[in-house]
């Protein structure tokens, strides 16, 4: 099915969880990051247990430190 990742399209397979999908992406990388499906907020203890549907938009914040 087709999502949209960081405003990039991808294909993944049908019941990909949130957490299946960051780990395929983005590797081992994934303390300090925030994500949205389709402009709401998934906590992360939802993140194993969230199923992505075809046409969603995943947005990926990473946390920056900074003054």
């Amino acid at each position: 099915m087709e999502i949209t990742f960081n405003n990039t399209s991808q294909q993944i397979e049908d019941s990909t969880s949130v957490v299946h999908l960051l780990q395929k992406l983005l590797g081992d990388k994934l303390q300090g990051i925030a994500v949205a499906v389709n402009q709401n907020i998934i906590p992360k203890a939802q993140w194993e247990t969230f199923i992505l549907q075809q046409h969603d938009n995943i947005l990926v914040i990473k946390a920056a430190q900074g003054g």
